[in-house]
C-alpha cells in the first residue's frame, strides 16, 4: 500500500507540473533501455564485483528554456553485486522500479547532434530480490537460507552523467552514461546498524525521443 500511495503522489506531481499554465513550451516523450554494472559498497559488504543487469523505461521531458530541461523518468532497472570463488558465482539480484528527475543543460551546438550533461536525485522502490548460483535454483532473499538480513525497501540515490541527441526524423536517437550512487543505508537488521550497505551502479542507455508541443 505504501509503494501504492508513493506511486500515485509522484504520478499526481507530474501530472500537476505539465499541465501548470505557460510553463511548458516544448515538451518530449521517449523509451530508453541498456545495461546497468552493478555493484554493492560500504563497511557490511564482504569483496564484491559489478554484475550485469538490465535497465529500460520511459521518460516526458519539458524545456524550461532554450538550454534547459527537466525531465521525469521511470525505469526497471537490476542492481547488486556478485561473488565468484573457485566453486561458484553467487549474485545477489536486487530489482527496482526507480523514479530519477535529472535536471539537464544542453550544449549549444549547430548542427544535428545535441549533448547533454545532467544530474539529478532518484527514488528507488524494490520490488524483488534473489540469491542465484550456478547449478542452483534462485532464492529469496527473504528465504531462511539466504541469511541476508533485514533491509530497507526504498533506496535513495543521486546521480549524474552526459549525453548525445542525435535528430533523426521529427524525434532523436539518445545515448546515455550515467552514474546512480546510493545513499540510503540498504541494512535494517536490529542491532547490526554499524554495517552499511548500499548501491552504486553505472548505466549505459540508447533509446528514441519524440518532440511535441508548441
Amino acid at each position: 500500500m505504501k509503494r501504492f500511495l508513493l506511486s500515485s503522489s509522484l504520478a499526481v506531481l507530474l501530472v500537476a507540473f505539465v499541465a501548470s499554465p505557460g510553463l511548458a513550451q516544448k515538451l518530449s516523450a521517449g523509451v530508453r533501455g541498456g545495461i546497468s554494472i552493478a555493484d554493492l559498497t560500504g563497511d557490511g559488504v564482504d569483496s564484491t564485483s559489478t554484475k550485469l543487469g538490465f535497465v529500460g523505461g520511459a521518460f516526458l521531458g519539458v524545456d524550461l528554456h532554450e538550454y534547459f530541461r527537466i525531465q521525469f523518468e521511470g525505469q526497471y532497472v537490476q542492481k547488486g553485486s556478485e561473488t565468484s570463488d573457485e566453486d561458484a558465482t553467487l549474485k545477489i539480484n536486487l530489482n527496482y522500479i526507480e523514479f530519477m528527475v535529472p535536471f539537464t543543460l544542453t550544449i549549444p551546438t549547430n548542427s544535428a547532434i545535441a549533448p547533454r550533461l545532467y544530474a539529478g536525485p532518484a527514488l528507488g522502490i524494490e520490488v524483488s530480490c534473489n540469491l542465484s548460483a550456478e547449478g542452483f535454483e534462485s532464492i529469496d532473499c527473504d528465504a531462511p537460507l539466504a541469511d541476508l538480513g533485514e533491509r530497507k525497501s526504498t533506496d535513495f540515490s543521486v546521480f549524474f552523467g552526459g549525453g548525445v541527441d542525435f535528430a533523426v526524423g521529427s524525434g532523436a536517437i539518445t545515448l546515455d552514461v550515467l552514474y546512480d550512487l546510493g545513499l540510503t543505508n540498504l541494512n535494517d537488521t536490529p542491532g547490526e546498524e554499524d554495517f552499511d550497505v548500499k548501491n552504486k551502479n553505472l548505466l549505459i542507455l540508447a533509446g528514441y525521443r519524440f518532440f511535441f508541443g508548441s
